[in-house]
């Protein structure tokens, strides 16, 4: 055998490997997912969810009671492939945290945790261009965009969040189109 068909050899095999190993992951995204797993993971998306949004002067997630909406939405209102995604997030966060810091992350402190959150958020960024309306129309949200998302969006709408993390106007006024912010206010809840 010469040189330059064992190469081809190669490159073929690698090839076929890389193909079936994407038809895998596909299949596993396409698959219906086993949604009693939220329930399970019911305290890891507690505990990430206060990472994004940690309790400072203003309450954090936690006490906004973010996780039952983030399960709602995911069960309810999100499409199969993104299921799949947050559901294989999850269990690679809880991965993640076995091998790098021997604990679950809900047994993490609070360093170890956003060290766990900045990996996952830099490693789930969506690609730009092109290549990005590609791979969101074929895998959909990534798992931390997904988390991300739904953890403000259930922090914003939530008493708490709504009252006492935003600035809230019970009664709006009259329409003011703009308007400067003063230094520390804060953002307004109403749109």
């Amino acid at each position: 055998m010469n040189r330059r068909k064992a190469l081809g050899s190669l490159l073929l095999l690698a090839g076929a490997g890389a193909a079936a190993w994407s038809g895998i992951r596909l299949r596993k995204l396409y698959s219906t997912p086993d949604l009693g797993k939220l329930k399970e993971h019911a305290e890891l998306i507690t505990e990430l969810a206060e990472t994004i949004i940690p309790a400072t002067d203003t309450p954090g997630a936690k006490a906004a009671g973010v996780t039952p909406f983030i399960i709602r939405m995911i069960r309810d209102c999100t499409p199969k492939k993104e299921q799949n995604r947050f559901l294989m997030g999850l269990d690679e966060v809880e991965a993640y945290a076995r091998h790098h810091y021997n604990r679950s992350f809900a047994r993490c402190n609070i360093e170890q945790r956003a060290a766990i959150a900045d990996h996952f958020e830099k490693r789930d960024r969506p690609y730009k261009g092109l290549a990005g309306k590609i791979s969101h129309k074929v895998m959909g949200d990534a798992f931390f965009v997904i988390m991300k998302k739904y953890t403000v969006i259930g922090y914003c709408t939530s008493m708490e969040g709504a009252t006492r993390g935003l600035a809230y106007d019970y009664v709006p006024g009259h329409y003011a189109g703009a308007v400067r912010l003063k230094p520390g206010q804060k953002a307004w809840a109403t749109e």
